[in-house]
């Protein structure tokens, strides 16, 4: 296996054994360097030129040598070498066709932190505008080389832009590389087409839709123009395309092969995931940009099974524009979140407020066709006979589902990590103050669920004794109610020994005040020592009751705690006469999950025995 090396090196390493054998081969730098390049500035002095930070200048004078018969190469910052002297390249390179190689470092956010002055996201869409212009985005080196060869052997003017850093291998050294792609991944039902860095991205995110059984392939397609007509006969196989790149989508890789089909009458879905129309307003490192904008592994992961469900619920008659990607874009924020829960803002911790400015809530409201098919999506669910129902005979599945946080818990040295509920699933359309929405951020509903607990912890339980959750799962929130109030004894019931165990281990790891109890809502234990100084919660734990919540309820009235918190969804909520909340009451009452207690509750303040907040 060849020795991994800088991508950027590997084209310039490339370039020098050409400039050995040529000696019309000229190299042109804008004040920019690599350390590749030293080499062949030392041993080709007269043949390597800097011209100092002047890129049109450095443009018009490569024109000048190409056209006394020089092989000419210039090399900048992309921002400054293609839009910064774009008349040039037009003008000095296109319209006279010379053979000229621009070559841009720093592909889409490659020099993340330096901002939109820095940041190669329209590049493409500029130079695949120009006639005559060959555009090639290397992966990795292999590719790389062969980029700096294919320049070489070209007539007419080619654009190379490079990533930087070293990047795995995907192919062999003696691949031919003229098709302009490579299929790397087999697959029949999702296609991931994409280029340069985001090639290793889509290798990530095939592996990650198999684990849901969704066969994906991968292309690399790193010449992206002229694009190959192969690529065409490649994605005819599958249900669905997926173009992927690190660039906006207004005419980026996704439309160039989007044209392509449209071209060759391939009439197959395409779903183009890149950068919005909008410029990032927010900067760090790469990889958390791109997880900002949607561009991670389970942003991606969890937008194409979306899709591929749309598509397999015959939904082939589409438009390229989706309801899903439109640009109008929703977000939650401090006030937001005050509305929502009806807390003032003031009451918001620093810590809290931290959080949510620093978290990614924006979100889309899932419209037109997309909601009529999430609709229909439900309905075939609750008709498919296949939904588990809640009840007593649940408690071995619970058993079951918290031996596995508990053993992934134990091996992984007691990282809150693995703690996770695995009944979560990241990246799911969401039911909003009425609406569906998709988030952007996979990670949506736990945070927002963090925001949620910290609020209501903080304003309820300040003032009680002790605190009991009664369904605590993993005990994931009550660890974080033990890092805001750490002096408070902290108690955590299951009806799932799993779970207690889960419990106590993590006491013991963090070290914070938490006993597991074992504890069975449907025949509570009266011995508990909970008292009218006391507060209690549920999150999602009620729903397991269905109609039997009555004794845990007269368990409760009987201790009478300070304080409950119930964080539940309540069948008596869904009574506007519209076909989302009749099919979410559908779907509760198909599951038999809680039903009645808000009644209940109420009944219990009409007699002076509870009060409602």
């Amino acid at each position: 296996m060849p020795e991994l090396v800088d991508i950027r090196d590997a084209f310039f390493d490339e370039l020098y054994q050409i400039a050995k054998d040529d000696g019309n081969v000229v190299f042109m730098a804008a004040d920019m360097g690599a350390f590749s390049l030293e080499r062949f500035r030392k041993d080709f002095p007269e043949r390597f030129i800097n011209v100092g930070i002047s890129e049109q200048n450095l443009i018009s004078a490569a024109a000048g040598l190409a056209l006394s018969g020089k092989k000419v190469f210039v090399y900048a910052i992309i921002p400054f070498v293609t839009l910064r002297c774009l008349e040039q390249i037009k003008v000095d390179l296109c319209v006279m066709n010379l053979p000229v190689t621009i070559v841009g470092a720093g592909a889409g956010f490659t020099y993340s932190s330096d901002g939109p002055t820095h940041h190669a996201i329209e590049d493409v869409s500029v130079m695949r505008a120009l006639p005559g212009m060959t555009i090639y985005n290397p992966s990795e080196q292999m590719t790389a080389k062969a980029a700096a060869q294919m320049a070489y052997q070209a007539t007419g003017p080619v654009y190379v832009r490079l990533d930087k850093g070293v990047w795995p291998l995907l192919r062999e050294a003696n691949e031919d590389f003229s098709a302009g792609c490579s299929k790397l991944r087999n697959g029949s039902q999702v296609l991931i087409v994409a280029t340069g860095s985001m090639t290793h991205m889509a290798l990530k995110v095939a592996d990650a839709v198999s684990e849901s059984g969704v066969s994906a392939g991968v292309v690399d397609l790193y010449r992206l123009k002229p694009v190959a007509t192969e690529l065409a006969e490649i994605a005819i196989k599958f249900q669905l395309l997926v173009t992927l790149e690190e660039h906006t989508l207004i005419g980026g890789m996704g439309g160039a092969v989007a044209e392509l089909f449209a071209d060759h009458g391939v009439l197959l879905p395409i779903v183009r995931l890149g950068i919005k129309d909008v410029y990032p307003e927010r900067y760090g490192d790469r990889d958390w940009m791109l997880k900002d904008i949607g561009l991670d592994v389970d942003s991606l992961t969890t937008r194409i099974m979306l899709e591929l469900h749309r598509v397999s619920c015959g939904t082939m008659e589409r438009s390229m524009a989706f309801d899903m990607t439109s640009e109008i874009v929703n977000s939650l924020d401090i006030s937001g979140f005050s509305r929502l829960l009806g807390v003032p803002e003031e009451e918001f911790s620093a810590e809290i407020r931290q959080f949510i400015d620093s978290t990614n809530f924006d979100y889309e409201i899932v419209g037109g066709a997309d909601r009529e098919r999430l609709l229909l999506q439900i309905l075939n669910t609750i008709d498919s006979g296949t939904l588990s129902v809640s009840g007593p005979a649940k408690q071995v599945a619970w058993e079951r589902g918290w031996s596995e946080n508990l053993l992934e818990f134990e091996q992984s040295g007691n990282d809150p990590k693995a703690l996770f509920p695995k009944f979560v699933r990241k990246g799911q359309v969401m039911r909003l103050q009425g609406s569906f929405i998709l988030p952007s951020n996979p990670d949506f509903e736990s945070a927002m669920v963090r925001v949620i607990r910290d609020v209501l912890f903080r304003k309820y339980f300040a003032d009680v004794r002790s605190v009991f959750e009664f369904g605590c799962g993993t005990g994931l929130n009550l660890l974080h109610l033990a890092s805001i109030f750490p002096e408070k004894h902290l108690y955590g019931l299951d009806w799932a020994q799993s779970s207690c165990d889960i419990v106590n281990r993590l006491a013991k790891a963090q070290g914070i005040n938490l006993k597991g109890i074992r504890f069975d809502m449907y025949t509570p234990d009266s011995a508990l020592d909970l008292t009218s100084a006391d507060g209690v919660f549920t999150i999602g734990a009620l729903e397991q009751l269905g109609t039997g919540f009555g004794p845990f309820l007269s368990f409760l009235r009987e201790k009478s705690p300070a304080i409950c918190i119930h964080f539940e969804t309540l069948n008596e909520l869904y009574v506007n006469p519209t076909l989302s909340d009749h099919l979410i009451k559908r779907y509760s009452d198909t599951r038999k999950y809680l039903d009645g207690f808000l009644d209940a509750l109420k009944e219990l303040e009409r007699s002076g025995l509870a009060e409602i907040l």
